[in-house]
């Protein structure tokens, strides 16, 4: 009598990928330029651009960075904003005549879109965890920087903040390689997936404008 053949060994499954840090399953990514510049917010932008995105990224920390251990981020941008003014005040209107050079009579919406880009862009959930850290650091930096020195100080801030972002976009970027890559050996379509939509405060910290 014939004996059967084993039966071929299970295959184990291994669990579809998901996104990084809690992210949606759908996302639009910054993409990449040929000269391998990530397409962000603060991509060849002024130096005047640069200041306000560093004040505006700082604003977004004091508003939601709320953990106990964030606590000196308020007192910091207050601190920050006062011993800057000058500066802030004469980059802020260097920023209006660059938008209405560029723009014309509807420099003033252009701005303010850009700007609520900016404060999206700081706001992203799933990077705010540890962009509080690094806000909270430099917020420190940004009090005791010198006064008319910001443009060197953002030189090197500003950075700093970006590679948070950086960092979960090529996350973001692997997942969807590794997505695609189960998808295409064990099938897919079995999860409800949902566009992001991210929205910031327009609340802004006393003392700021």
């Amino acid at each position: 009598m014939a004996v059967a053949p084993p039966p071929p060994p299970a295959i184990v499954i291994p669990p579809r990928p998901m996104p990084p840090a809690g992210a949606f399953a759908t996302m639009a990514i910054p993409h990449m330029s040929a000269q391998g510049v990530r397409q962000t917010v603060n991509a060849g932008i002024s130096q005047d651009q640069a200041i306000w995105n560093l004040r505006s990224g700082l604003n977004v920390a004091a508003l939601n960075c709320l953990r106990a251990e964030h606590a000196a981020l308020v007192e910091n941008y207050r601190t920050f904003l006062k011993r800057h003014t000058r500066q802030l005040a004469a980059t802020n209107n260097a920023l209006t005549k660059e938008f209405r050079n560029k723009h014309g009579r509807s420099y003033r919406d252009q701005q303010d879109a850009y700007m609520t880009r900016v404060y999206n862009y700081f706001a992203l959930p799933p990077v705010l965890p540890e962009f509080c850290e690094v806000a909270h650091q430099l917020s420190f930096e940004a009090a005791q920087a010198k006064p008319g020195e910001l443009n060197v100080f953002a030189q090197q801030a500003l950075p700093r903040m970006e590679a948070v972002y950086e960092k979960f976009f090529s996350a973001y970027e692997q997942y969807r390689v590794d997505l695609a890559a189960w998808d295409a050996r064990y099938g897919g379509g079995g999860s409800r997936t949902m566009d992001a939509t991210y929205g910031a405060s327009t609340n802004m910290v006393a003392g700021s404008n």
